[in-house]
């Protein structure tokens, strides 16, 4: 993992990805293509911090948090990696990819990173006259400027478009970190956990992943983003905080778009099933 506590989270991109395996015969090939993925992620320029799970012999996940889009395309691109990425999709039964942005509900920092944006009351921006003029002549461009005065893509209307596609979910991730001997009481947590969510109409996905040596995570995506805070606000994140001290950490994210789907779900169909 890389990064800090102090940099900056105004484009920060956070990307998860669900593989299924066609059979666990897979496992060994995608083990070593997960290890390989891991190696280019900490040479990656823009990465803040990734890790890679494993749910299960047919289910393996990653999660990265990017500095702007930019740099995750920049990754994604490379050639390097779209050779193990041509190499793996062959043994894949399904892919489900979810692009998020850093919420304000956060719980502890992930390994010293909070993600949650800094409220700030920051001044408006200085207006440039012969900016704004020139804007005027490029309808375009000006759609995409965002408050702060700057265009970048995350306030295009083709990003406007894909948010509202998948508005109104949130994703949510509970990861502890625990010494040798406390870790399997940390992964009977989290698999309680999931149990305990399981009857919640509101929760669309969720699993349990392991990861680095002495890391667990828990990922769920609930229909309703009011649900998510709600559980990052309730008694079990509270207590389970204190339990587990620096090691405990839990966030909500906002959806950005998405791709593939999750054994069947994709959230977009989703939201307009409850719509309707």
């Amino acid at each position: 993992m890389t990064g800090s506590s102090d940099e900056p989270h105004d484009d920060l991109l956070i990307v998860t990805t669900r593989s299924r395996l066609r059979s666990a015969r897979f496992f060994p090939p995608m083990l070593l293509a997960t290890l390989l993925i891991r190696r280019q992620l900490a040479r990656a320029d823009g990465l803040v911090r990734s890790a890679s799970l494993i749910a299960s012999p047919t289910e393996f996940w990653t999660i990265t948090a990017w500095r702007s889009r930019h740099a995750m395309q920049e990754f994604t691109r490379s050639d390097e990696h779209g050779q193990i990425m041509w190499r793996f999709s062959r043994w894949l039964h399904s892919i489900w990819l979810m692009r998020w942005r850093p919420g304000p509900c956060e719980l502890g920092s992930w390994s010293g990173l909070t993600l949650a944006p800094v409220d700030a009351t920051a001044s408006p921006p200085v207006v440039d006259p012969v900016a704004s003029e020139v804007l005027e002549s490029l309808p375009v461009l000006k759609s995409a400027v965002g408050a702060d005065g700057a265009a970048r893509y995350a306030t295009s209307p083709e990003a406007r478009r894909e948010r509202r596609k998948v508005a109104g979910v949130a994703g949510v991730v509970v990861g502890i970190h625990a010494p040798y001997r406390r870790f399997p009481g940390a992964l009977r947590e989290l698999v309680r956990l999931r149990r305990s969510l399981g009857s919640d109409p509101r929760l669309l996905r969720s699993v349990v992943g392991i990861g680095r040596p002495g890391h667990v995570y828990f990922l769920a995506v609930f229909a309703e983003h009011e649900e998510a805070v709600r559980f990052l606000r309730g008694d079990w994140t509270r207590s389970s905080a204190q339990r587990w001290g620096d090691g405990f950490w839990a966030t909500a994210w906002l959806p950005e778009n998405e791709f593939g789907h999750w054994d069947g779900m994709r959230v977009r169909r989703e939201r307009r099933r409850r719509a309707a």
